[in-house]
């Protein structure tokens, strides 16, 4: 991997990560304006997963000093990236699974394509 493709990886895994961040901030508040602990509680945990996997990121990607030849670093980022990833995906559940959900599922459609998309990116 060249220096060029380095840098668009770390792109391509910053822009998933920024939108499930910024959908789950928006479900998180239309859940509190309408009261609904339950898909409030979800978003919280999806806001929280995506934190915690920007966190890992970055540290993976810029403190370690990851070289774009380091394939073993790359992999072992890959390898601490995947758990999060589906931790949003199981949270994020398909708004058509539960009742009184199909108000958000737009939202939770986006959070569950980035998520998809980081998945592509680290396999």
């Amino acid at each position: 991997m060249n220096a060029e493709d380095f840098r668009k990886l770390k792109h391509e895994l910053r822009t998933p990560v920024n939108h499930i961040l910024g959908y789950s901030e928006l479900l998180l508040e239309s859940a509190a304006d309408a009261g609904d602990g339950n898909v409030k509680s979800l978003a919280q945990q999806i806001q929280s997963n995506g934190q915690m996997l920007a966190r890992v990121m970055e540290k993976g990607l810029i403190f370690t000093g990851i070289e774009a030849d380091d394939d073993e670093q790359l992999k072992a980022l890959r390898t601490s990236l995947l758990p999060l990833i589906q931790q949003i995906l199981v949270v994020s559940v398909p708004a058509t699974e539960i009742p009184g959900m199909v108000v958000y599922a737009d939202d939770l459609k986006k959070i569950r394509s980035a998520a998809d998309r980081l998945i592509a990116l680290v396999s």
